[in-house]
């Protein structure tokens, strides 16, 4: 940050803060580079004061840029995905400092045109964030409502997670499934918020308001855990769905089962690997840069 202008210092310091929140809680795996992008406030003059070899982070900020306001012309000019996955991962990451910063720079069909891109890209974590801070953004007293409910419903059903965890923890691992983490996981406010009001269902009704997931090693523990879930409380076979055998076409592989626990309360578990949850995280391609040890950069490195 010392090699930048001070004037520039309170503005990088505010994006930190946003990153940590972002990160917070989130998992979130993003390349450092794309950190390093979306810390360097989108100032022509910081050009200079950029060392050369990091260049290429200061190109990906412009090309973000340039289509910002067009998402459709965005998915015409990135090739190779790569470097599309790069850049639409910077672009939701500004985006979303925008609008906690409570600057509306778009209007909110083309902020949901990201939205499709995140999808395309599967940014999946990305994108149930942006779909919150865009409700947020352009209907802040149901954001508010919706917000006030999932809260009620998370602490009457705290003692549930809580039960369901320690039965499940125990039963992994008498199952021999032993390097495993369990997280809980909450639905965003937007996804509740279109169940109830936009397809008319109680809160009652939507069985994946929280739920659980479960990472483990290997493909193959990922189907020893599911047997284990069925095995554990009664399940709902329309509602079984195996993107391991058949992913996605953006790259996302899981096992989603929703089931019947303690007092009958429908939850929704997903299980996969660490690594598949990795792309879940960041998309597939991201993910295959990540891992490419040649192509990190740290932040320190960079200010």
């Amino acid at each position: 940050m010392t090699l930048l202008p001070r004037k520039f210092w309170p503005e990088i310091k505010t994006r930190l803060a946003y990153k940590n929140v972002l990160e917070s809680g989130e998992s979130l795996k993003i390349p450092p580079r794309v950190w390093a992008a979306y810390l360097t406030p989108p100032d022509p003059t910081i050009e200079k004061y950029i060392p050369r070899k990091f260049k290429p982070i200061w190109q990906l900020k412009i090309g973000m840029l340039k289509t910002f306001d067009s998402p459709a012309l965005f998915l015409r000019t990135r090739n190779p995905l790569h470097t599309s996955c790069d850049v639409a991962t910077l672009v939701l990451l500004e985006i979303l400092f925008d609008l906690n910063e409570q600057k509306v720079l778009l209007t909110e069909s083309k902020y949901r045109k990201w939205l499709e891109d995140a999808n395309h890209f599967g940014l999946w974590k990305l994108r149930y964030m942006l779909e919150d801070a865009i409700f947020k953004a352009f209907n802040p007293e149901n954001f508010s409502l919706f917000e006030s409910v999932i809260k009620k419903q998370m602490f009457i059903d705290k003692h549930l997670v809580t039960a369901i965890r320690s039965i499940l923890e125990d039963a992994l691992a008498r199952a021999s499934i032993t390097k495993f983490t369990i997280e809980n996981r909450t639905k965003n406010i937007y996804g509740v918020y279109k169940k109830i009001a936009l397809k008319r269902k109680s809160i009652n009704d939507i069985y994946d308001i929280h739920g659980f997931r479960i990472l483990v090693t290997t493909t193959e523990e990922c189907y020893r855990a599911v047997d284990v879930l069925h095995q554990l409380w009664p399940r709902f076979p329309e509602r079984f769905k195996d993107y391991i055998s058949n992913p996605k076409e953006n790259g996302y592989r899981s096992i989603h089962t929703v089931l019947s626990c303690l007092e009958k309360k429908p939850i929704e578990f997903q299980v996969r690997t660490y690594e598949m949850d990795s792309v879940a995280a960041s998309g597939p391609a991201n993910h295959a840069d990540y891992k490419d040890k040649k192509c990190k950069v740290t932040l320190s490195e960079l200010f």
